[in-house]
């Protein structure tokens, strides 16, 4: 539908006989340069590649309703037209002769103003207004358009122009673009426009028809339209259409400038940009695992006879039901976009959530893609695993499956030596431009990302983060634990899922153990209550069914006898408690690092005095993936090695082990914060089920509001010192506590303040003011004060293929890293490639520390710090945090 309209603007009528216009050329000067005209023509094979493959076709005619309300053919024509002219004319700004010669060693003999610069983006906007405007006022004066729909179609010259100006910068604020004082204005004063026409002119097929007046009518008409959106019935969804409609347009015209510039630069051709193309080739694979040919089987014999459930001591019993109940209440809701799966710690929700997936594809072709989003780097390890588990029988099945995520390198495409030279002497070679554009715009078919890096594709503003929004359209995104996003911003994170959901049709699966109740805090539900929306759905309707089950609800007991304690008192009473409990596995959580650190070192101190016989360990953010999975083998039995897990141990661990971790101890203890925290706790002890003894003690010593600011969980109200919080957390009633928060959030978003939501849609969204946008919805904030250090020393890492332990050497990889960096001989994408491998294991080395300190250090790249002795800050294996803050600062 829309493909038709690509050749609708023909380049080389807009340009004038005699003038050879070129778009690239190497920085060598070896090939040929490439013609304004071939590049547009690789860009639109590459729309086409993307409009097919991503099944763009109904997105587009989503926004066709966004914009136009029932509108004549003519209005319809004018828009696919207006689009796909955003990927024609976006580079034909380099007819700038100043441009040309000063990029392209161009002289076209014209006449150049010095003061103009050899920018293009800004000309190639200018002149995509001009062209489509004279193409909507011959429409307009054939009668062709309505009214009603005229500012939608003239706001579209802004829009889409802003588009094409950005396409090499990064998004800001459109009106520094489109305002009194911004770029458009500034080029038609009268001491610009006459020198910017002269140069347009001097090449373009006519004279520029747009000038200041009609300028300033178009901006009007663009505020107009921008008013009436914001002043709509549903202005969030309206405002959140048109910000996901530049988002979108820019990130399909970026994809097609990079894919065709690379083919112009390195011959590199993308064929395959990551689309599920075979659902069965995951299904069938999935299907083939034991469990879920367990399920099947219960499924067949035993499902829906059943009515009591409370007294099942057989937890895969409820483990096959909660599969299917999920199951049976998607394929009776596919018409909704938002699934909410509560699920208890332990019951498998992530083996529900991926049948989910799959099912969903199963039934709905449109679907091409699945984001698995978890909020840290442990779950993704853990889940990488399990896919590998089933996949690996599958043909290619697990090879286009990509962790997108700073610990793994990127992931190499091989390419057949036929492809570069017929005697080439090895079989296949690294294609690295390929394997960079494959990262940078997630051409995999399933991928597993962070909370942060999907966010910084909703939302970020610089290049990169804009390149694979285009993905995200008609995926299907699992997020996993979403009790841990910043709660501050839940309002606008489901505010945004809801609209991305609908305008971008992609399904969300949002799960937790602790589920929020997201869709009583749409603006169109304005409620605390659980409230019914038409785009979402529950998928465990009788959730008491499982919450109530005592093999979920009483698998652990809750002590408090320690929660009054005074501060000084509560070390000591630990220490006893868990000496109490000599010859289990016994865990205890800090939510301060640093009450962490101190009391790991008072219990080694109790080791060598030969108080404490148990195996100690602590487990922190501070530790690498390698310690993380050492401590966790022994706590579970590493069968690599036969060796049978530790049961006389005490595990000292901050809230790294909260979710992800997947650990099964006996007795917990756990510094109180905030419900969803503790329940989460709980999953970690008597995981199996199994025990029958298993209890945790709550105790208070740092306060959790400096920990979780800006989170009104943290309220003493909605914390366990509140008999009632108690009372939930006994009996799983977090539906009930979940009102009560969000009550406090829409209390706290509703208000006169910087912090209400409706003005942040109406005025921020509305506005198009992407840096604020990005700062709203930034996940984690910043710390100034903090900085990154490298601390070289020797560790010992598991060989994948060989199954054998080898070594690294902190300073070889700091120097092999440091010299690629630095080697500007080598092409950039083999760079980037083998820089992301070595900077996968300087993950290993790196650690943060907040100091206002000055500290000596060895080398220094950019603000990565490195000091070559890293193993004298060890001591037992753990950084040794006095010396740090002796000599250094605080240590994070």
């Amino acid at each position: 539908m829309y493909l038709k309209f690509l050749d609708s603007v023909e380049l080389n009528g807009l340009i004038k006989a005699g003038y050879e216009i070129y778009a690239h050329k190497d920085s060598e000067n070896i090939k040929e340069k490439e013609t304004l005209n071939m590049h547009i023509d690789l860009c639109k094979k590459y729309f086409k590649r993307i409009y097919e493959d991503k099944g763009l076709n109904r997105i587009f005619l989503n926004f066709e309703s966004v914009f136009l309300n029932n509108p004549t053919e003519e209005e319809n024509k004018l828009f696919r037209k207006m689009l796909v002219g955003i990927i024609t004319l976006h580079d034909i700004g380099k007819i700038n002769p100043n441009f040309q010669k000063k990029k392209m060693d161009n002289d076209l003999n014209i006449n150049m103003e010095l003061n103009i610069d050899s920018n293009h983006s800004i000309y190639s906007a200018i002149i995509y207004i001009d062209y489509f405007l004279n193409e909507i006022l011959k429409v307009r004066k054939n009668k062709k358009t309505k009214k009603e729909n005229e500012e939608a179609i003239f706001a579209l010259l802004i829009l889409n122009s802003y588009i094409i100006s950005k396409h090499h910068s990064p998004l800001d604020d459109i009106k520094l673009y489109s305002g009194d004082f911004g770029k458009l204005n500034e080029c038609f004063d009268e001491d610009q426009i006459n020198e910017i026409e002269k140069n347009i002119e001097s090449i373009y097929f006519k004279p520029l028809t747009l000038n200041k007046k009609k300028l300033k009518l178009i901006l009007e008409k663009y505020k107009n339209f921008n008013n009436s959106i914001s002043e709509s019935e549903n202005p969030a969804r309206n405002v959140i259409n048109i910000y996901s409609y530049e988002r979108l347009i820019l990130s399909i015209l970026i994809a097609c400038d990079y894919y065709s510039t690379s083919e112009y630069m390195s011959g590199t051709e993308v064929s395959d940009i990551g689309t599920i193309k075979d659902i069965n080739k995951f299904y069938d694979s999935f299907k083939e695992g034991e469990i879920y040919k367990l399920i099947r089987a219960y499924e067949k014999e035993e499902y829906g006879k059943k009515k009591d459930f409370s007294k099942v001591t057989n937890i895969n019993i409820l483990r096959n039901e909660m599969f299917l109940d999920a199951e049976k209440e998607l394929l009776h809701n596919l018409d909704k976009n938002i699934f909410y799966l509560e699920a208890p710690t332990g019951s498998g929700k992530s083996n529900v959530a991926n049948n989910l997936a799959l099912k969903i594809i199963e039934n709905d072709n449109s679907k091409n893609k699945i984001f698995y989003v978890y909020p840290f780097n442990t779950l993704i390890e853990q889940n990488i695993e399990t896919l590998n588990k089933i996949y690996r029988e599958s043909k290619g099945a697990f090879e286009e499956i990509a962790v997108i995520n700073s610990l793994f390198a990127i992931k190499e495409v091989k390419g057949s030596y036929e492809e570069i030279d017929k005697y080439f002497e090895d079989e296949s070679y690294i294609d690295y431009s390929k394997s960079l554009l494959n990262r940078q715009f997630l051409n995999y078919p399933m991928i597993l990302t962070t909370h942060v890096s999907l966010f910084s594709y909703m939302f970020g503003t610089m290049k990169e983060n804009i390149f694979a929004f285009h993905q995200l359209v008609n995926s299907v995104i699992i997020l996993d634990e979403i009790q841990s996003y910043k709660n501050s911003i839940w309002r606008e994170i489901i505010e945004f899922l809801n609209g991305f959901s609908n305008i971008l049709n992609i399904k969300v699966i949002i799960m937790s153990a602790t589920l929020p109740n997201l869709g009583g805090l749409l603006i169109e539900n304005n409620s605390f209550e659980n409230v019914k929306n038409k785009n979402s759905v529950d998928l465990i309707k009788n959730r008491d069914k499982y919450f109530k089950n005592n093999k979920f609800r009483n698998r652990v007991n809750v002590e408090y006898s320690l929660m009054d304690l005074d501060k000084g008192e509560v070390f000591n009473a630990l220490i006893e408690k868990l000496k109490e409990y000599n010859g289990k596995k016994r865990i205890i959580e800090f939510i301060n690092r640093k009450s962490a650190y101190e009391f790991f070192a008072k219990l080694k101190e109790l080791e060598e005095l030969e108080e404490i016989t148990s195996e100690i360990r602590l487990l922190t953010g501070d530790d690498n993936s390698i310690e993380r999975k050492k401590i966790i083998n022994e706590i579970k039995g590493d069968s690599k090695l036969d060796k049978s897990p530790l049961t006389d141990m005490i595990l000292v661990a901050t809230q790294v082990i909260e979710a992800g971790v997947d650990i099964d101890m006996d007795i917990g203890f756990k510094d109180s914060s905030i419900l969803d925290s503790e329940e989460q706790f709980l999953g970690r002890i008597n995981r199996s089920c199994l025990k029958e003894d298993s209890i945790v003690y709550f105790f208070n010593l740092d306060n959790a509001m400096s920990i979780y600011k800006g989170d009104v969980r943290k309220n003493s109200n909605l914390t366990l010192e509140n008999e009632e919080v108690r009372e939930i957390l006994k009996e799983k009633q977090f539906n009930k506590y979940n009102k009560l928060v969000n009550k406090y959030l829409l209390d706290n978003t509703s208000g006169f303040n910087q912090n209400n939501t409706e003005n942040f849609f109406g005025n921020i969204v509305g506005n198009l003011n992407f840096k604020e946008i990005e700062e709203k919805m930034r996940l984690i904030d910043d710390d100034k004060n903090e900085m990154q250090i490298f601390l070289a020393y020797e560790i010992e890492v598991e060989n994948k293929e060989t199954k054998t332990l080898e070594k690294i050497n902190g300073e070889d990889v700091w120097k092999e890293y440091k010299s690629l960096l630095l080697n500007n001989d080598i092409d950039y994408a083999e760079k980037m490639v083998k820089l992301s491998k070595i900077k996968a294991n300087m993950n290993y080395f790196i650690y943060r520390i907040r100091t206002n300190q000055n500290f000596n250090w060895n080398d220094r790249i950019g603000e990565l710090l490195c000091i070559y002795n890293g193993e004298d800050f060890f001591e037992n294996g753990k950084l040794n945090k006095a010396m740090f803050e002796r000599d250094i600062g605080e240590f994070l």
